[in-house]
């Protein structure tokens, strides 16, 4: 359907969950105002419209689950306000935008594109997949400090096993009682005793 004029004070456009086809139109670049644009789970084909660098103001947009192809366009590095974004689940291909709010969106946001490339994905699904490195360091240092103090554990219980037993191994050498160095010697003379009394 062609508008005969376009209402440049829109704010947010919802399409998404429908079945619109063919291709996003580049007058979409013509909204200056809009803030929001969520054309998912449609089956749009084509490239998106490098038109939308014109959209200063945006600050979520949502094309996942559609047959986009082509480059995503470098224009949307530009839009300073644009915070969210989705790409995932179409066929896009080529160099990811390098700007700043492209490497703060999750790796799933560019999800099931294998054609797309460059440092700006490369750091994003990095980062994603791996803990950061005082993370990493605290595990380190975390098992080290505890295997540590099962050492110190095992050999303080070694030492005392020791000392303990060489004590009681003095003791009972250097005073050397009776009834250790015969135990049954009480005995026996109770029993030669009672036999002479027999």
């Amino acid at each position: 359907m062609e508008l005969v004029r376009i209402l440049k004070v829109l704010t947010a456009i919802d399409f998404s969950g429908n079945k619109f086809e063919g291709e996003i139109p580049k007058s979409i670049g013509l909204l200056k105002e809009l803030r929001e644009l969520n054309l998912s789970n449609n089956a749009f084909t084509g490239r998106i419209p490098s038109s939308m660098g014109n959209l200063i103001a945006l600050e979520s947009f949502d094309v996942s689950q559609n047959k986009l192809s082509g480059e995503i366009p470098q224009e949307l590095g530009d839009l300073s306000f644009l915070a969210y974004m989705n790409f995932s689940h179409n066929q896009f291909s080529g160099l990811v935008p390098g700007g700043n709010q492209f490497q703060t969106q999750p790796c799933s946001s560019f999800g099931d594109n294998p054609g797309l490339v460059g440092s700006s994905l490369e750091k994003v699904c990095r980062d994603i997949h791996t803990p950061p490195a005082s993370h990493q360091q605290y595990e380190t240092t975390g098992s080290d400090e505890e295997e540590v103090i099962s050492w110190i554990a095992a050999a303080i219980g070694l030492v005392t096993g020791i000392v303990s037993g060489l004590t009681f191994g003095y003791i009972l050498v250097s005073h050397k009682p009776e009834w250790f160095m015969n135990p049954f010697g009480r005995n026996n003379r109770k029993g030669s005793r009672s036999t002479t009394t027999h």
